[in-house]
């Protein structure tokens, strides 16, 4: 049976990957005391508190040797490590360069071009067929990718400003319009920039717009995504007339995009 592991940008808890069979390498958040591991040494709910609290975290990829660790507990067993876009972390190569270092021929390691819960569902896709080979699995994979769609809303810029991703001068104009940027990830694993609206009001309406171009597949969940707090995440639900499973957002994508953001991820019936 096909082993599987990810890193913990995929949503998924070290209680869900236990039920699940699967093995979670934790990226790394770095506070004031030093760097703790998220989900074991620091959960969100605590990260998001000490966000808001003026601290701004800094993260980091999983390190080779987190990795090589991970796959001896493979036991050379055919292993798929299924991992969060190469375009917004380093994490793949840590990955492939434990792989190289320890010659495990078992491991292929698969860039998503993803994060959050659209990793989720590739994961969830591969352990549907754990019974299969590595290959077949990977083909599903690529299919299942296209059809991934992500849809979010910050509350501010001020965050991304932090992480040096915009300029100060950008946020500034941007938080004085109360402007709420709408973000997707592309094919090639990038975040962008899809729209922006005046209000949290008319950010979820624009999230609307976007959802009900591309209807969702039924046979597949829908994930409503979260930073700190769940209320936005609850009224883009009923803006869309939708319920699905509730996400807490991973400290790696939070530190970027801040409090109060919320989203939506889904399985498109199309690609």
């Amino acid at each position: 049976m096909l082993k599987i592991v990810t890193d913990s940008s995929s949503e998924i808890s070290e209680e869900e990957a236990k039920r699940l069979g699967i093995e979670i390498v934790p990226l790394t958040v770095t506070l004031k005391e030093g760097a703790r591991l998220e989900g074991r040494q620091i959960q969100k709910e605590e990260f998001y508190e000490r966000l808001k609290g003026g601290e701004f975290p800094k993260t980091s990829q999983p390190s080779a040797a987190q990795f090589f660790d991970a796959f001896l507990r493979t036991d050379g067993q055919e292993t798929l490590c299924i991992l969060l876009s190469s375009a917004l972390s380093g994490t793949v190569n840590a990955a492939e360069l434990a792989k190289r270092d320890g010659n495990f021929s078992n491991v292929t390691v698969y860039d998503s071009r993803c994060v959050s819960a659209m990793l989720r569902f590739l994961v969830r896709k591969a352990v549907e067929m754990r019974d299969r080979r590595v290959g077949e699995v990977v083909k599903e994979l690529d299919a299942l990718r296209p059809r991934l769609r992500l849809f979010a809303f910050l509350d501010t810029l001020e965050y991304l400003r932090r992480g040096g991703r915009i300029k100060r001068g950008t946020a500034f104009f941007g938080e004085f319009l109360k402007i709420k940027p709408i973000i997707t990830i592309d094919l090639e694993g990038q975040v962008k920039a899809v729209g922006k609206a005046r209000g949290q009001g008319r950010a979820m309406e624009a999230v609307k717009e976007l959802f009900e171009k591309e209807e969702p597949d039924e046979r597949y969940p829908l994930c409503f995504l979260q930073t700190d707090s769940g209320e936005p995440a609850k009224k883009l639900m009923q803006t869309l007339q939708r319920e699905g499973e509730l996400l807490s957002i991973c400290c790696a994508v939070g530190t970027h995009i801040g409090p109060n953001a919320a989203g939506v991820c889904y399985v498109a019936k199309n690609s």
